[in-house]
């Protein structure tokens, strides 16, 4: 299949959760709040699988074995994130995952673009936002534990 109509698909699937977040996130203390709501959470899981078999075919098309080992752990990571409650600890083991299985899909492709300047801006700011949230994690936790 043309990788540019993966991209496409991968897009359209991933809008909805998108604009489900940006919506419901102000009466939300944070974005697993908003995910996990289970009268969205069904919806937002559905077009997450979408966009993941989407994104799987992308890789398979792409024969990167890195990549595509990457790409699992972080669906597998997001498909937690939706389904467990923030309020239980294995939510923040796929947070940590997905975080992790990010921060490494990046490294290896800025490695391979012989590191783009937007990738490695990115990677930069993932690695600014990893820092902070490691300094600020009991606040961060504090503050979301009193929504609940």
């Amino acid at each position: 299949m043309n990788k540019n109509v993966l991209l496409s698909i991968m897009l359209g699937c991933y809008l909805l959760p998108i604009y489900y977040v940006y919506y419901y996130y102000d009466a939300n203390c944070s974005v697993s709040n908003v995910i996990c709501n289970d009268d969205r959470k069904h919806h937002i899981l559905w077009f997450m699988i979408a966009m993941g078999i989407g994104t799987v075919l992308y890789e398979v098309e792409r024969n990167d074995h890195y990549s595509l080992g990457l790409i699992s752990i972080l669906l597998i990571g997001i498909y937690g994130l939706i389904m467990v409650n923030e309020a239980n600890t294995i939510h923040y083991v796929f947070a940590a995952a997905v975080f992790v299985a990010i921060l490494c899909f990046m490294i290896r492709h800025c490695v391979l673009t012989e590191c783009d300047v937007v990738l490695s801006a990115s990677l930069l700011l993932e690695m600014v936002m990893l820092v902070y949230i490691i300094m600020h994690m009991d606040m961060v936790i504090g503050i979301c534990i009193m929504y609940i």
